[in-house]
């Protein structure tokens, strides 16, 4: 949180990932690192007595997000943004659909949730340590 800095530079997308809805996490994390060698990066529980309910898995430079339970929309991917508020001011006077206002995660991440004419959800996240930097 803290006081908005202001950009100095441009907002720039840095990469995206796909992020599935997953029946059983725990097996699906399994599976992606057993069969697919991939290495889990991240994993979040709401409390510590509650299951994980999301992971990120990553091998090189591909990123892959699993959420439990069925997926509430259609598709959805997270794409990573440098200088955020400068992109959701933009994105919002250009008439976006913003599901989700830009808040700050206790995940440490600020992001925001817009959804596409299909129902289709991209969340929009930067790193709260690198704001400000």
């Amino acid at each position: 949180g803290g006081l908005l800095m202001p950009d100095t530079k441009p907002p720039h997308l840095s990469n995206i990932a796909p992020v599935f809805p997953v029946s059983d996490l725990k097996a699906a994390v399994a599976y992606y690192q057993n069969r697919l060698l991939f290495e889990s990066r991240f994993e979040w529980a709401d409390t510590e007595a509650e299951p994980v309910r999301y992971a990120i898995l990553c091998r090189d430079h591909v990123e892959l997000h699993l959420s439990a339970g069925a997926g509430r929309h259609p598709a959805t991917a997270y794409c990573f943004v440098a200088g955020i508020d400068g992109y959701y001011t933009s994105v919002t006077e250009a008439g976006a659909d913003i599901a989700e206002a830009i808040i700050d995660r206790p995940w440490d991440m600020r992001e925001f949730g817009a959804r596409d004419p299909d129902g289709n959800m991209l969340y929009f996240g930067e790193h709260l340590e690198r704001i400000g930097q």
